[in-house]
């Protein structure tokens, strides 16, 4: 039996997107505004936009506590990331999202220079161990971790042919110098990745910058980068569909870096709107979603 599951809230409704938002996509908002968001605001100004998730990089410390309390007391669904180089690391974090009542746990997979061997045993002892929690588990494609490339991305999945993908596929289209042109065959290329889309990041890159924006999303002409990622997104949902049972839930989650992820002009500042692209991320989706059906 395979310890690598789609999230399921366990209904007989039929299987459905869900948008979420990450904590790391709020930090120095709003757009370049002279005092951040609390911790308050930042998580109301998620649910108030109808987002039904959060995903945290957060510890138990007096800042990790406090994001908990604000996303419980606003309703939103709890997700944990890290980037485990040891079955320890990856142990500890699926009992914290046990103790915190995490839907799910994201792994970004060690590095680039770990073994797959190493990795193998990382992935799978971290889905053993959420599996039998009642937690999810889900791997992501992310660069400088093992799955930065699409061939080692393929040696893991051979490895763990039940493995369930996070697709951030921003850092393969920096990677692979994907300018989303019909003749690159790109994704083509990542096709048997796509097959194991489990959750989804919303980023869009042009091929060299890894988070660019899009504006409202209008322009999705061939090669460019809006009408691109929403291509890849169809594919990633038409092949969810496929094996999702009633009750399953794709979560798609807009997560835009801060500096230096983030575009900045000569003196720092920068030159776009995370929070309004977030929302552009989900529109962008939401359309995707529809595509696929």
């Amino acid at each position: 039996m395979s310890h690598f599951k789609n999230l399921s809230d366990g209904a007989l409704s039929a299987p459905r997107l869900r948008c979420g938002h990450t904590l790391w996509n709020l930090i120095g908002l709003p757009f370049n505004g002279d005092v951040e968001w609390t911790i308050e605001e930042k998580i109301a100004n998620v649910k108030n936009a109808g987002f039904e998730h959060m995903e945290c990089w957060i510890g138990d410390d007096d800042h990790g506590k406090k994001v908990r309390e604000e996303m419980q007391k606003h309703g939103l669904h709890l997700a944990l990331g890290h980037r485990p180089c040891r079955v320890e690391d990856t142990l500890q974090r699926v009992e914290d999202a046990k103790n915190w009542g995490a839907q799910w746990v994201l792994c970004q997979p060690a590095s680039a220079y770990h073994s797959l061997e190493e990795v193998v045993a990382i992935v799978r002892a971290g889905a053993k161990a959420a599996d039998e929690a009642g937690i999810r588990y889900f791997v992501e494609t992310h660069r400088n971790n093992f799955t930065e490339t699409i061939r080692q991305t393929l040696e893991l999945i051979e490895a763990v042919p039940e493995i369930k993908i996070t697709a951030d596929f921003s850092h393969f289209a920096v990677v692979g110098e994907f300018y989303g042109w019909s003749g690159e065959g790109a994704i083509e290329r990542m096709r048997p990745i796509i097959e194991k889309v489990a959750h989804v990041h919303g980023r869009i890159s042009n091929g060299e910058q890894v988070q660019v924006d899009v504006g409202d999303g209008s322009d999705q002409s061939e090669g460019s980068p809006a009408g691109f990622f929403k291509q890849i997104w169809v594919e990633c949902f038409k092949a969810w569909r496929k094996t999702a049972q009633n009750g399953d839930i794709l979560p798609f989650s807009s997560e835009l870096g801060p500096p230096r992820y983030a575009i900045v002009d000569t003196k720092g500042k920068e030159i776009s709107d995370r929070w309004e692209q977030s929302l552009v991320m989900r529109k962008l989706a939401l359309q995707a979603w529809e595509e696929s059906a």
